[in-house]
């Protein structure tokens, strides 16, 4: 029988089946390739992960890993000692971080921030693709770098340049194939820079690096950070600018500044400091403006209404002991300046502050890091309430003890009395109000794991008993009959100081006015034990969770070196005038205040709040941050200062969601 063959059209109909099906299919197959190695990626990852796991155990003892801290273990250690065969030579330059809590540990391999599949790109790219603000080749001390420009008022709304890294927010500076420059977005304490301007020598220096790995008080702010090995050494410019400046009063007509017009640009430093952390400079503060040019404008997305130290010394009129800062005034109509503090004369008035003095009242501290640049990005659209996430942040924590410093927590304030329909959280960052959820930040993991946490807001829409003017402000020590002289209070501009004699005792054992719950004169009153106080706020639940802690009371140190309060061989006590102790002992309470030089005890809300500390040579001062960034003392019974309460809480404490940034706190729970 003759066999009869496929016409030409059904031929040509066969291919284009056959082609519609490749279509079709190819995207599919391609997909299930790449599926295929990214999983074969994520369990070489888990691999390596249980590889180190494996080998912390078997070696518990003799690796001695500390508590509460990254610990970095080299993959190559595994490779040498046959945990871990076939890992390439890129996998044995990675670490595993080996965060021990109790007897559990996590374990991290740094190699995942290396993750091709990582859509979202790194830092760099993610920063430079906003056109609008950085400006393209600019050479700075003799370095081209990628300078991100802009102003305040854009800063919250339309600039991409915040990252959240280490559980802290911040702002990118400067961006090069190397590295990524960002500082802090806001102080995150107040301490004076040392004793002259010599930065290598200052106090300010040894509080954000660690100088020397056996000393318990340098260092403060670096062993809070997370993921140090992105970092890179600084390339901090120490050169002093020649600086066209005027004189000028402040608005208020209170102080003499010297204010820069234009400057010299440093064309090659001479002096570079390499620390892993410094602080603006002078140029960096400039250049914020435009990027191009040594020419002073002002608003600059930098400013942040507060006094902060920059790294640049002032040496006009041969002084040794000034420093520039940021200068948060309104000063010729603009919204932020950088200015120095010298005293002078103007129309004849002479006029002197001390302000700016390198060894005097402490101003605000904003740490600079240079990160690699190729750190890859997990999430965010680079703005203030939704920063970048890198994808170090990702890491894999259990208990509340193993997250980072500085990261956010939710805790329920359910019996609050307060009706206020927003939260701060740092100055110009603010969310709906929601006393289920309110936030609190992680300020120190303490040696027993118990885990210390300050409320991110101070509190407001407090009841009249307590508060004296808006709701928010409160006297340290209040009494109803102020208006007999009996109290210790400020009421209608006038200050009654009759009973502040020996109110601002502070040792348990002695006096009327220690921090001490049980005495209704004290704010420690108002806070623990009154029926309206605000340990009461918390649901029952969150009450279990709060450590009746002890809290040391050291005298606040202004103009001195912020360690001589933390180290307690240095102490000053037993004094026939109580006044010129320097330590106060200790006091057992739930709820307690921020302490001098501790981390986060700077403005970040714009607002004045009190300090837990007493000042030297005063009966009746109590240590405060003020709202413009300054750390210095005031009367106990002033009304123009907040209370941010201070928590330590149980170290059983798990975490069952969240990431810990300031729109996804941890939601914890035993």
């Amino acid at each position: 029988m003759k066999q009869k063959g496929f016409t030409l059209i059904e031929l040509l109909a066969v291919i284009v089946v056959l082609a519609v099906i490749a279509l079709i299919a190819t995207p599919l197959v391609m997909n299930a390739i790449e599926d295929a190695r990214k999983g074969a990626l994520e369990r070489s990852y888990d691999y390596i992960e249980d590889s180190a796991s494996n080998y912390v155990y078997a070696n518990y003892n003799e690796l001695n890993i500390p508590d509460y801290v990254d610990y970095y273990l080299p993959v190559q250690e595994l490779t040498d000692n046959g945990y871990l065969k076939n890992a390439t030579e890129e996998m044995n330059q990675e670490y595993v971080i080996v965060k021990k809590s109790d007897d559990d540990m996590t374990f991290y391999y740094t190699g995942r921030d290396q993750n091709p599949y990582e859509t979202n790109g790194t830092l760099k790219e993610n920063i430079e693709s906003d056109t609008s603000h950085i400006v393209k080749n600019v050479v700075i001390n003799g370095v081209t770098v990628n300078k991100v420009i802009g102003t305040k008022a854009e800063k919250n709304t339309t600039m991409k340049n915040y990252v959240w890294y280490s559980g802290n927010l911040w702002q990118v500076l400067e961006t090069t194939d190397e590295y990524v420059k960002m500082v802090l977005a806001h102080s995150i304490t107040s301490i004076p820079y040392g004793e002259t301007s010599d930065w290598n020598a200052s106090w300010v220096r040894k509080w954000l690096n660690e100088m020397d790995s056996s000393s318990t008080y340098d260092g403060i702010f670096y062993h809070g950070l997370s993921r140090t090995d992105l970092l890179l050494d600084g390339q901090f410019c120490l050169d002093e600018p020649t600086v066209t400046t005027r004189l000028k009063l402040s608005d208020g007509g209170d102080y003499i500044v010297s204010l820069p017009s234009t400057s010299s640009k440093i064309s090659n430093c001479q002096n570079i400091s390499k620390d892993k952390v410094g602080l603006l400079t002078f140029e960096d503060y400039v250049y914020a403006n435009n990027g191009t040019s040594m020419t002073f404008t002002g608003g600059s997305f930098l400013d942040e209404d507060e006094f902060t130290w920059t790294m640049t010394k002032y040496t006009g009129n041969g002084q040794n002991n000034y420093m520039w800062i940021q200068w948060y005034e309104n000063i010729d109509g603009k919204s932020g300046n950088i200015a120095v503090d010298t005293g002078g004369t103007v129309d004849g008035t002479t006029k002197s502050s001390q302000f700016s003095r390198t060894n005097n009242y402490g101003h605000g501290v904003r740490p600079v890091i240079y990160m690699k640049s190729h750190v890859l990005v997990s999430s965010g659209t680079g703005t203030k309430k939704d920063p970048f996430v890198l994808v170090s942040e990702k890491k894999k924590v259990s208990k509340l003890n193993q997250a980072t410093i500085g990261e956010y927590i939710y805790l329920d304030e359910s019996n609050s009395p307060n009706t206020t329909t927003t939260e701060t959280v740092v100055n110009g960052l603010t969310y709906s109000y929601n006393k289920n959820q309110v936030r609190y930040r992680i300020i120190d993991i303490l040696d027993d794991g118990s885990i210390k946490v300050e409320r991110a807001d101070i509190l407001r829409d407090l009841p009249n008993t307590i508060a004296i003017q808006s709701g928010i402000y409160v006297p340290y020590y209040y009494v109803g009959e102020a208006s007999t002289s009996t109290g210790c209070a400020y009421i209608n501009g006038t200050y009654y100081y009759g009973g502040c004699i020996n109110h601002n005792y502070f040792k348990p054992t002695e006096g009327n006015g220690e921090y001490s719950y049980t005495n209704s004169m004290n704010i420690a009153y108002y806070l623990n034990n009154a029926s309206n106080s605000f340990y009461n706020w918390f649901s029952d639940d969150t009450k279990s969770w709060i450590v009746n802690a002890t809290w040391d009371l050291p005298v606040t140190a202004h103009g001195m070196d912020y360690s001589i309060r933390m180290d307690r061989s240095q102490d000053i006590t037993g004094q026939t005038n109580y006044w010129n102790n320097t330590y106060d002992g200790r006091v057992t309470a739930y709820v307690g205040l921020p302490s001098y030089g501790e981390r986060y005890s700077g403005n970040d809300l714009n607002a004045s709040y009190w300090y837990m500390n007493r000042c030297v040579n005063s009966s009746s001062f109590v240590g405060r941050v003020r709202s413009g960034g300054y750390a210095s003392g005031y009367h106990a019974g002033d009304h123009w200062n907040g209370v941010r309460p201070v928590l330590v809480l149980n170290s059983n404490l798990y975490i069952i969601s969240g990431n810990g940034t300031s729109n996804q706190p941890y939601q914890v729970s035993l």
